[in-house]
């Protein structure tokens, strides 16, 4: 929630699950957040892409779903 940028560096650090496109989210915002709200899921799997990393979508336990090789390469 702090903004796109530092979830990409947090990724250097350990952090593995970005998630939560949220669209009409309030309080985070009010209280001065910076976070984009409604990215796509090729933004989201751009930014990661850009940190160095592979984007993978899971299930509940954890199990690749989908595949989206092809978006925002």
């Amino acid at each position: 929630m702090a903004s796109l940028e530092v979830a990409q560096i947090a990724q250097d650090f350990g952090a593995d699950d970005l998630h939560g496109t949220v669209i009409e989210e309030n309080i985070t915002a009010m209280a001065g957040g910076r976070a984009p709200q409604g990215l796509t899921i090729g933004e989201l799997y751009r930014a990661i892409r850009e940190s160095g990393f592979e984007p993978v979508e899971r299930d509940s336990f954890y199990r690749p779903v989908g595949d989206y090789t092809s978006l925002s390469q």
